[in-house]
């Protein structure tokens, strides 16, 4: 369906949010089918997610079009002056035999060449500065890019991971049977029952915190009880092999239980995979 700027009525923050209320969005498809039936709510999200300096820059870019619209009329009427010019040589040529009676005119046209050439300098400043100005404007761009590259990148993945948290259960089917979350509050006495003992050390203590996701169940084709200690990045890195098994033998030396190290992730680099069965890693493809 194709909306009409006619047709499309901007609501206040506090109406969408009352009809975004409404919505039930569980999918990504979900959130996709609501903003293509209200595309008042892309512009409120545009809003909240576009800097005021990104917006505003289609009217710079007007503005620097404008200021070219007008270099380009100042070009032209130096191209329509020194025809003149070419003119005015043509016809001094002719006149040489009446040269010497007509010095007086003659310096009044290298007077008029001279404000001719000092207007040219003018209109040469006037570019370079408008130059400068285009290359601070595009490197603002630049800056803005990267922000909002950085900032998007960012929040895909907060947004995959929490996901990956709500569909666990469907993500580890296939491996586990009876999966369930294993809050950190269960293992954080023994934790620090742990760094009290010396057993473990801070920075051990605040790694193991560090991973994203515990879960535990049994393995379906043995039954063997398992927790999943479960790093989750949209695209894996080789650090998150490592981090996922630093992690994952500190926990099982405390709880005296099998932790297999675990990373999820929507990108896989080519190689990965082999990498993570050496170490005994296991890796997850799932694209929610």
């Amino acid at each position: 369906m194709v909306m009409t700027m006619e047709a499309l009525t901007f609501k206040s923050p506090e109406e969408i949010e009352r009809e975004a209320q409404k919505y039930v969005i569980n999918t990504f498809a979900d959130l996709l089918r609501a903003l293509r039936e209200h595309p008042d709510w892309v512009a409120e999200l545009r809003r909240l997610f576009l800097t005021t300096e990104f917006l505003e820059i289609p009217k710079k870019i007007e503005e620097i079009l404008e200021m070219l619209k007008s270099l380009d009329k100042r070009v032209s009427t130096l191209e329509e002056d020194v025809a003149v010019l070419k003119g005015d040589v043509a016809v001094l040529k002719e006149d040489v035999a009446v040269l010497k009676g007509d010095v007086a005119i003659l310096k009044g046209d290298v007077a008029i060449l001279k404000e001719d050439v000092a207007v040219l300098k003018e209109d040469v400043a006037i570019l370079k500065e408008d130059v400068a100005i285009l290359k601070e404007d595009v490197a603002i761009l630049k800056e803005d890019v990267n922000y909002l590259k950085g900032e998007f990148g960012r929040f895909k993945g907060k947004e995959y991971e929490r996901k990956v948290k709500e569909k666990y259960y469907a993500i580890l089917g296939r491996i586990l049977k009876g999966s369930k979350i294993l809050p950190f509050e269960e293992i954080l006495p023994i934790l620090e029952q742990a760094e009290e003992e010396g057993s473990i050390s801070a920075e051990e203590f605040d790694d193991v915190l560090r991973l994203d996701l515990l879960i535990e169940g049994k393995i379906k084709a043995t039954l063997k009880p398992v927790i999943l200690g479960i790093e989750i990045s949209y695209r894996l890195y080789g650090e998150d092999l490592e981090r996922s098994l630093k992690r994952a033998l500190i926990l099982g030396k405390i709880l005296k239980k099998e932790v297999i190290p675990t990373v999820v992730g929507a990108e896989i680099p080519e190689g990965l995979k082999e990498k993570a069965e050496e170490v005994g890693v296991l890796v997850i493809h799932s694209e929610w």
